[in-house]
């Protein structure tokens, strides 16, 4: 995952369930990432493969006007520490002027009295990365650090290399008006195992302990959910050097760049903070029926790092700990009504914002092979409506699942460039284009696994609205 903030801050995230609840009805905004980079050309997921120039200063405050309509009152900056000093301070006095409390993320390793004192007398939060200690000696002096003073915090990251000593750091920087705020590392985050469940909750209650007992500090949510707790998607983003909008660190699925529509329009149609917003009826298990989930639904950028699902149940919490949650690729089983011989499509692969990727391997007992196991032209369309049913059912509740329903109205534009016969591999590429009410645009791309191009088209759909298919069910 990408540096930001994704620590756990047991004292919650400054906004009241309220407030939250107020900005999911709206669709809007409280609070947002940016990330800076001090190279011409960004290297976020996004666009690894084609990197894009980063943002000017008049993109970035187009950005923070969209943000502000939304309801932005915080602006958190991501800094890489070779950002210009000038760039930086012109982004904070930007905000400031805007009434938008900052926060600054960074290493540290650039601040001297100057800019310790720029940044208190502009009441900014500063959050260091102790795995990259900055000499905070610089920022007590400038008057952080006390009752009075801008929030001075340390991430405290958690691995099995370090677990043991977690509670002594921890009172250090309680110890001098630091507050510690806490990660557990994912595998993948240049950590080679995490923290096991049990030992990270065992963790979080010694943390408690010591909060409650020598510094008198009562936590918001108790050690039973403080380690996993996360509802940033509900009023928050996180916005790459770029321009790309993801839901947050670590739910790194692209959902629209604001260089071609507007933080609005993202908003408005994203298929991923529609499904996060509606957390409680579509996360899945164990979070769905945790007693806890009215609280907690685990941390959503590990559980789409670690399976690829943002609403797969979150496997690093402990009350999760010995239970089976899939992870993708799976099979479309049970995400479909067809039987075996008339699926054409056999495994989700991935799902994005308004994408998808399936499999289908082509057999010798399918109904749309002729005698010389060549697949008929017209299996290509069933091929994307079935991907088109096997994705969005992906993240349907059960009680959703069974009544999913569906009718294709028709074929455009399909071209056919090439041939597929029993034994070949095939990848749907999968976009939903539009949808207007009960209908929808669904485009679809059938590539040979070599990347070969077999045939291309746009489907039209009807999906009955929830209440309708389950009357059409019963």
């Amino acid at each position: 995952m990408m540096h930001g903030d994704c620590s756990i801050r047991v004292n919650g995230l400054g906004f009241t369930p309220a407030q939250v609840a107020e900005c999911v009805q709206r669709k809007g905004l409280l609070s947002f990432e940016l990330e800076l980079s001090a190279s011409h050309l960004c290297g976020c997921s996004a666009c690894a493969s084609s990197p894009q120039a980063v943002l000017s200063l008049d993109e970035i405050r187009a950005l923070f006007d969209q943000a502000i309509e939304l309801g932005a009152q915080r602006c958190i900056l991501v800094d890489t520490d070779t950002t210009p000093p000038s760039h930086l301070t012109q982004l904070i006095d930007d905000l400031g002027r805007r009434s938008v409390q900052v926060e600054l993320f960074t290493n540290g390793q650039r601040i001297h009295s100057e800019s310790a004192n720029f940044l208190h007398d502009r009441n900014v939060a500063v959050v260091l990365n102790e795995d990259e200690p900055a000499d905070v000696r610089i920022l007590l002096q400038a008057g952080y650090g006390t009752p009075d003073g801008p929030r001075l915090a340390v991430r405290l990251p958690i691995t099995r290399e370090n677990i043991d000593d977690l509670p002594h750091r921890w009172r250090e920087a309680r110890s001098r008006g630091i507050e510690p705020w806490a990660q557990i590392m994912s595998a993948g985050d240049g950590i080679a195992e995490a923290v096991s469940p049990q030992r990270a909750k065992a963790l979080f209650e010694e943390l408690a302990r010591i909060d409650r007992e020598e510094f008198g500090h009562l936590w918001e949510l108790p050690p039973s959910l403080t380690g996993r707790s996360c509802k940033r998607h509900l009023f928050a983003a996180h916005v790459t050097p770029c321009g790309t909008i993801f839901a947050c660190v670590g739910v790194t699925i692209p959902l629209g760049s604001i260089r071609t529509e507007s933080l609005q329009k993202i908003f408005d149609e994203s298929e991923v903070l529609e499904n996060i917003r509606a957390f409680d009826q579509k996360v899945k298990e164990p979070c769905r029926t945790c007693s806890k989930t009215a609280d907690c639904y685990g941390c959503r950028g590990s559980a789409y790092q670690l399976t690829g699902d943002y609403l797969a149940g979150d496997q690093l919490c402990w009350k999760a700990d010995g239970m089976r949650i899939p992870t993708l690729p799976i099979t479309v089983k049970g995400l479909i009504p067809h039987g075996p011989s008339m699926r054409m499509v056999d495994r989700l692969v991935q799902v994005g914002e308004r994408r998808a990727r399936l499999e289908f391997l082509v057999t010798k007992d399918s109904p749309f092979v002729d005698a010389d196991g060549r697949l008929d032209e017209t299996a290509y369309i069933e091929m994307i409506a079935q991907s088109f049913a096997a994705s969005h059912g992906f993240h349907m509740s059960p009680e959703e699942l069974a009544n999913h329903r569906g009718l294709l109205l028709g074929a455009k534009d399909l071209v056919v460039s090439g041939s597929a016969h029993v034994g070949d591999r095939l990848i749907v590429h999968l976009r939903k284009v539009a949808r207007f009410g009960d209908f929808g645009v669904v485009e679809g791309s059938i590539f040979h696994d070599d990347g070969a191009l077999v045939a291309a088209g746009e489907i039209k759909i009807w999906r009955p609205s929830d209440d309708a298919a389950k009357a059409l069910h019963t």
